[in-house]
């Protein structure tokens, strides 16, 4: 079985999910703004985000195919589960990379509207001004660049990576 690793897959991955995840939300909560649909916009970052998740499992699976097409048909579950680490957490750093420049170049005032946005949230579901303000530190940091890169880089991570184990079980090739 040679080396193949779905470099290619993973960094067309990256770039799909992190300009999705971008995009999306900015015209999802453009329109909820326009036509007043009152969807709480750290709703719509987190729809938009698993929406993400459905796109890396895509890549993953691409990438798998690659790897056993270049095997003749062969591919191991470790191989597998490599290949699909390997795109999770190539995703990782491309959307790291472009959320760093969406959120200091793009978007300076992102942080302040996300936290505007979740403490309007938190006033919505009837939180008193003390749990509100207890939260603030959390958020802050939360919604700060280096928070999101985290959590980019993480969740792409951890998730693509549970998403390549349970691909590997049906992908891997049949003893």
């Amino acid at each position: 079985m040679n080396n193949k690793y779905p470099w290619k897959q993973a960094i067309i991955t990256g770039l799909i999910v992190s300009i999705f995840a971008i995009g999306s939300f900015t015209v999802a909560d453009s329109l909820n703004k326009h036509f007043a649909w009152g969807v709480n916009t750290t709703t719509i970052r987190g729809l938009t985000g698993l929406l993400a998740l459905i796109i890396l499992g895509i890549g993953i699976y691409t990438g798998m195919q690659s790897v056993k097409r270049s095997n003749s048909g062969k591919l191991t579950f470790g191989k597998a589960l490599l290949a699909g680490f390997i795109i999770a957490l190539t995703t990782g750093i491309i959307t790291v990379l472009v959320g760093f420049i969406y959120c200091d170049y793009i978007n300076p005032g992102y942080a302040a509207y996300m936290l505007s946005e979740s403490k309007k949230a938190m006033i919505a579901d009837g939180k008193s001004s003390a749990e509100i303000a207890a939260s603030m530190p959390g958020l802050r940091q939360q919604w700060t660049t280096g928070g999101q890169m985290l959590q980019a880089l993480v969740g792409q991570t951890v998730c693509g990576t549970v998403i390549a184990l349970i691909m590997a079980l049906f992908v891997k090739s049949k003893k």
